[in-house]
């Protein structure tokens, strides 16, 4: 019986929505590049937000730990009332280790349908959508160890892996 690939989309079990942003330095990245190969945290962030500048050491350190075995994040800013030299700064102040992009007009923001931040969104490496939430998921390393573990073919749209919300 032939098994449906999972729709594009922004929820969980959705193929996450494509988008090529560069970054601060001026390096593109591609959502559909990483595909079969990584496991993707996009976070949705601003430096004026409190609650995104409390999960960074967390997102420094699980991408620290990580990394090797196939994790990036990819920080998506949010451009209201932020200039790329500021982020920037804060980006050097905050020792991000991790690439940030800049929505430049808000597109990716929009088709993923952000109305607060952070939006996290938890991609595994077959490309559909394992989480999404303005926090990070519940037994987050937990949930990183598993998606690390899989390998990069896709689900079908019906599954839902445990730890999913």
């Amino acid at each position: 019986m032939p098994t449906l690939e999972p729709l594009p989309g922004r929820r969980v079990g959705d193929l996450a929505l494509d988008f090529t942003l560069k970054d601060l330095n001026n390096q593109t990245h591609r959502l559909k590049d990483m595909r079969g190969k990584q496991v993707v945290h996009v976070v949705f962030w601003a430096t004026w937000c409190v609650p995104c500048l409390q999960e960074i050491p967390t997102l420094r350190a699980v991408r620290e730990k990580y990394h090797d075995r196939g994790l990036e994040i990819l920080g998506i800013v949010i451009n209201l009332s932020q200039t790329v030299d500021g982020v920037r700064a804060a980006a050097r102040d905050l020792k991000l280790n991790y690439p940030i992009l800049w929505d430049d007009g808000g597109e990716v923001q929009d088709r993923y349908g952000v109305s607060s931040i952070p939006q996290n969104v938890l991609i595994g490496r077959d490309g559909v959508i394992r989480y999404t939430g303005t926090s990070l998921p519940r037994n987050y390393e937990t949930l990183l160890d598993s998606l690390l573990k899989e390998d990069g073919a896709a689900r079908t749209a019906g599954r839902s892996p445990a730890g999913a919300h």
